[in-house]
């Protein structure tokens, strides 16, 4: 088969997935045009590097795939590899946090938006040239990593690239391993309570570190164990403060029933 057949044919396959998965909106989005056809040549082609995972398997697809595949009346004239369908799949995922964090420091347009697999291909470009690669290494550290050693020492030295406070944070974690077990776990609420899903999904608003300690610490005062804080009691306190004021003359400042109405 023609390079320009396989790739037609696996945009179209493509195109198959999102009909059987995505919503209504998102399936007009995303036809079989001729922006996902370069974009499925590039992900065959990753596919094909060298540097690609070489834990994915290069053998065709088989088994339960296939037997989906059938189910969905599409018909395989040359089958994919598993490798293959790995990096076609990331087209219809969204780019890991990881992804974006490099994206937006390059200042790469459109990096939250990006998929998975062109993501990946945006990258590895980039880290072609080293001087790239050397100013990803010596970029600031993050704010997680500096609030990670304020919370376990204390402090936090000026002037240190992410990879020096990185580097830090672990011999910290290692020296001290009950502190760092509790920093993962605020490490990992405040993701949680930023995840642009979840405040989408619960009408809230990013928060800066200062608030989130604000709301932890409003827990904490309440008796509840630190180990047995989660997201969903962050966001309702969250949510509480949020649309306080919005609510206030409807729940007349009774606190008891606004947090059951968030």
């Amino acid at each position: 088969m023609e390079t320009f057949n396989r790739e037609g044919y696996v945009a179209t396959l493509l195109a198959t997935f999102f009909t059987l998965d995505l919503a209504e909106k998102k399936r007009k989005e995303l036809q079989a045009t001729a922006e996902l056809q370069a974009q499925v040549k590039i992900a065959l082609e990753l596919a094909q590097s060298p540097s690609t995972d070489q834990k994915l398997p290069e053998r065709p697809i088989e088994g339960e795939w296939l037997e989906r595949l059938n189910k969905m009346g599409v018909d395989l004239l040359e089958a994919l590899t598993i490798k293959e369908l790995y990096h076609i799949q990331g087209l219809s995922q969204c780019a890991t946090p990881r992804q974006v964090e490099i994206l937006k420091h390059f200042k790469v347009a459109g990096a939250v938006k990006m998929n998975k697999t062109m993501a990946n291909y945006t990258i590895r470009r980039l880290f072609c040239e080293a001087e790239n690669v050397e100013a990803w290494q010596q970029r600031p550290p993050t704010s997680r990593v500096m609030q990670g050693l304020l919370y376990i020492n204390g402090r936090f030295t000026r002037g240190m690239t992410q990879h020096q406070a990185q580097l830090r944070l672990r011999k910290s974690g290692i020296e001290n391993p009950s502190k760092y077990r509790e920093w993962k776990r605020i490490e990992a609420l405040f993701i949680g309570v930023n995840d642009l899903v979840t405040r989408q999904r619960n009408a809230t608003r990013k928060i800066t570190w200062k608030r989130f300690y604000h709301y932890y610490d409003e827990l904490i005062s309440t008796g509840v164990p630190s180990d047995e804080i989660s997201v969903e009691m962050m966001l309702t306190r969250i949510a509480y403060h949020q649309r306080g004021e919005r609510h206030s003359d409807l729940f007349r400042g009774d606190e008891a029933r606004l947090l059951a109405a968030v």
